[in-house]
């Protein structure tokens, strides 16, 4: 061990006279633990927030979209499904249209994107047919088993009801039964209230809740917030409006028609929850007035690889349509999510910046109180840079120490919150838990950047120390 090492090691163990030396050296070591265990926690946080996001968004959305280059609609859009099937590490792609539209409700009415879909190639593209919780995506093309299931629903209400009523008929006659044979005797007679004439022919109670069957009407999936929103149901209508009608006297008329819930899902993402809705491309094309698709839906192999992956659509459109990864099209979210990171960070870093400076007020206290010591070693020939090897010994110590207990307790930290989880309120955040993702990169930026930190607060106080001169040492000793 040489020299230096020793003599640092022995002014981090101050005497008992000296044992401020000692709080002063465990404060900094708490502060450099605490400032890279907040940054650790924080960013695995904010990554996990990302990363759910990511999910979520790539979960209702394709990873890359095919668009037209001028105007509103692809129109021969068939031979480019064909082209772009056949790129490399190409998985998946789908028509869509999209437009936004008003959808009315009896009690409520709200703006959403109405979102034309190829019920057959959807799946390939996105995460919608399993996050629908009630109906099924056939449903958009054919609701006949959708009738028969709420029918058959309606019924076992309808016998619940029925039963209800029958109870309560049953237990009011015991009731008046009752009270007659107090009032007459056992042999006196009342006429019920109840008598069966009330009954049809049948026996049975006339059918109040029967409904006329309904007419056929296009098919409609909302997201559920919005059937939350308008206060709908599976199998009850809605009045859809688009401002793209037909010219009238007074200017553009807008066109409205009836559409049917035959499917509710639930994305996890409140903003598609809300504003989304989704129906068969047919009835989208004919309710529009449109003839061709907004575009192309593209999933890849690899969500990360995507942006490559896009160019190789690119290249096989050539100039008759654009390509957009998901990167692009979130451009500014994922953007904005980055900056706040950036920002966090450079925040927290001043927790490790306040704990240098706790390490600057320490070697500064060790060069006044063992100024007779430097002056002995500099008298025994002990060089300028050894004596501030020795005091940079000791920050980068502190800086090590505290780097690696922030380091353990900050993974301690994210590995409780991602196997038992912090609770969260879904209806605010519509998450369940804390969500935390760590990322190696920046958990040993953390730690180098704690350790350079602490290593550059020891400077000063080194210079200092090697600009002591050795019979000034010694005299005021």
């Amino acid at each position: 061990m040489s020299y230096e090492r020793f003599i640092g090691t022995r002014y981090l163990m101050a005497k008992k006279s000296a044992s401020l030396l000692s709080i002063i050296t465990l404060i900094s070591v708490l502060g450099v633990a605490l400032g890279v265990t907040a940054l650790i926690v924080v960013l695995s946080v904010m990554g996990g927030f990302k990363k759910d996001l990511k999910e979520k968004i790539l979960g209702t959305k394709a990873h890359a979209v095919v668009r037209p280059v001028d105007g509103e609609v692809l129109r021969e859009w068939e031979p480019l499904v064909k082209i772009t099937s056949e790129v490399p590490e190409v998985v998946g792609v789908s028509p869509y249209i999209e437009s936004e539209v008003m959808i009315s409700s009896p009690t409520n009415l709200s703006g959403v994107f109405l979102r034309g879909i190829d019920t057959k190639r959807v799946a390939s593209v996105s995460n919608l047919v399993t996050s629908i919780e009630e109906g099924k995506i056939e449903y958009l093309v054919d609701d006949s088993e959708l009738d028969a299931d709420l029918r058959k629903k309606r019924g076992e209400e309808l016998d619940d009801l029925l039963k209800k009523v029958q109870n309560e008929r049953d237990e009011a006659e015991l009731e008046i039964e009752a009270a007659e044979e107090d009032r007459y005797g056992e042999e006196g007679f009342m006429p019920s209230i109840f008598d069966d004439e009330a009954e049809s022919e049948e026996g049975e109670m006339p059918g109040i809740f029967d409904e006329p069957e309904p007419s056929k009407l296009p098919g409609l999936i909302i997201g559920k917030e919005l059937a939350r929103s308008l206060q709908v149901s599976l199998g009850q209508e809605v009045n859809v409006v688009t401002p793209n009608g037909e010219m009238g006297p007074m200017g553009p008329m807008p066109r409205s028609r009836p559409f049917k819930i035959v499917g509710v899902f639930y994305s996890g993402m409140y903003e598609y929850d809300a504003n989304m809705a989704y129906t068969a491309l047919s009835d989208t094309q004919d309710f529009l007035d449109i003839d061709g698709v907004t575009g192309l839906e593209i999933k890849t192999v690899d969500v990360e690889r995507a942006d490559v992956i896009a160019q190789g659509v690119r290249a096989a459109v050539s100039d008759r349509a654009r390509v957009l990864d998901w990167q692009e099209l979130n451009r500014s979210l994922f953007y904005a999510l980055k900056l706040e990171k950036i920002a966090m960070f450079v925040v927290l870093t001043f927790i490790i910046l306040v704990a240098s400076f706790s390490i600057v007020a320490m070697l500064v206290m060790i060069v006044i109180e063992k100024g007779r010591e430097i002056a002995i070693l500099k008298a025994l020939g002990a060089p300028n840079v050894g004596i501030m090897r020795t005091f940079v010994f000791q920050g980068t110590v502190i800086g090590v120490v505290g780097a690696f207990a922030g380091l353990c307790l900050g993974l301690g930290i994210c590995y409780f919150l991602s196997e038992f989880g912090f609770p969260l309120n879904s209806e605010v955040y519509y998450i369940s838990t804390l969500p935390v993702d760590v990322d190696p990169v920046e958990i040993v930026s953390v730690v180098i950047a704690a350790i350079l930190i602490s290593f550059l607060a020891t400077i000063y106080p080194s210079i200092q120390a090697a600009k002591l001169n050795p019979v000034e040492g010694l005299r005021n000793e």
